[in-house]
């Protein structure tokens, strides 16, 4: 789960990237691409950066629940 969480994000990123938003202008792949047309360095990094702790985030929370499920009896999370 911590893998795919981060795999989900990227699926998701570069879905955006090549299907659009259909117009909305939402995403934080719409902010990529249009910081990138408009040489934008600043807003283009600040999005690279929410997704980035996004992920580590999402890594961080599944590490929490397999921790949380598994304690009291496997043994990769006992000690």
């Amino acid at each position: 789960m911590r893998i795919s969480s981060g795999l989900a994000l990227i699926g998701a990123v570069v879905a955006e990237f090549v299907a659009g938003t259909g117009g909305t202008g939402s995403g934080l792949a719409y902010q990529i691409l249009q910081a990138g047309f408009q040489l934008n360095i600043p807003r283009l990094f600040a999005a690279l950066l929410l997704i980035t702790l996004t992920g580590i985030l999402l890594f961080w929370l599944m590490s929490a629940l397999s921790r949380a499920a598994l304690a009291g009896w496997h043994e990769s999370e006992m000690g």
